[in-house]
């Protein structure tokens, strides 16, 4: 990539304000977003995280009705005073739906299981630099994570490990932000599975996780995670 000095975005480009705005308008159709984010007194970055792309590193809350949903904010920033000017950010957001959290207030949420879940997701998303490409190629994905901290023993397999399912459809919403200033981005659901599903995907590989997620799509609740 050539790089052109008058091509770099400043902290004050008005597009970026623009995007912030646009994802808004997104959760906006789908419940209420709180006014204050889930957020750190000290940048994980400083302690040797993985960087996002602005820094901004926050977790917005919003409240469909009868649910709870907890999504990244800052992971489709876009890049401000370097060469990379061809993406929004990493080009997503990632989030979790969890029903059980639905009346749950700021301190329930902050130390909640589904708030530890999308956090580590969202830091593996930022080291991995994305998901977008495989999305494209492969749909739905499958990942899987030590949890032995966060989750009981019957969530998780023998070595400790949870499965989850990426990018499940969601009946009504639309996958994607296309209208961005920087570019799309992909608006992507993580899904907890049961330790069986994830044994079935450790030995049956991509043929297991096209079925799991066929299965999964059956349902009207695909996307959600509840223990």
């Amino acid at each position: 990539m050539t790089d052109h000095t008058e091509d770099l975005v400043d902290d004050g480009d008005p597009r970026i304000a623009a995007g912030y705005e646009r994802v808004q308008r997104y959760w906006d159709l789908i419940g209420p977003s709180d006014a204050d984010v889930l957020t750190y007194l000290v940048n994980p970055q400083f302690n040797g995280k993985p960087a996002w792309p602005n820094m901004r590193q926050a977790y917005r809350v919003v409240r469909p009705e009868g649910s709870l949903i907890l999504a990244s904010d800052g992971l489709s920033d876009p890049f401000v005073r370097s060469s990379i000017t061809d993406r929004q950010g990493y080009g997503c957001e990632v989030y979790i739906e969890a029903p059980d959290f639905a009346r749950a207030d700021f301190a329930t949420l902050r130390g909640s299981w589904a708030f530890k879940l999308v956090e580590n997701f969202a830091m593996n998303v930022a080291d991995w630099g994305g998901l977008s490409e495989k999305i494209a190629t492969q749909g739905v994905l499958s990942v899987e994570f030590p949890m032995t901290d966060v989750l009981p023993s019957k969530w998780l397999t023998a070595d400790g490990s949870a499965g989850f399912l990426v990018n499940l459809p969601v009946s009504g919403r639309t996958p994607q932000i296309s209208d961005m200033p920087f570019g799309p981005i992909d608006i992507v659901p993580l899904t907890l599975i049961r330790p069986s599903e994830l044994e079935a995907l450790r030995a049956g590989g991509s043929q297991a996780r096209v079925a799991l997620a066929a299965t999964y799509t059956a349902r009207s609740d695909a996307h959600v995670s509840r223990l």
